[in-house]
């Protein structure tokens, strides 16, 4: 399995908001923060987690999060 991306505090919380399926107003609103900064930052997880959809990205941390879980944040042989 690959590695997770380490994700500051900020970038856990906005996973965590598309993960629960926030719309990038209702992400901006909680966060005091422009709908534009949301897609911004949004296009910059993207990259930096190698994905290319907000489907995608909450596929990843549920994957990655899921298992860091499970293994009580040891990595698996």
């Amino acid at each position: 399995m690959v590695n997770p991306v380490r994700l500051t505090g900020r970038e856990q919380a906005l996973v965590s908001a598309v993960v629960d399926g926030c719309a990038n107003r209702a992400i901006a609103r909680r966060f005091g923060v422009s709908e534009q900064t949301v897609k911004n930052q949004l296009s910059v997880l993207f990259q930096k987690v190698g994905v290319s959809s907000r489907l995608e990205l909450a596929m990843y941390a549920v994957r990655h999060w899921f298992a860091e879980r499970e293994t009580g944040g040891r990595k698996n042989k």
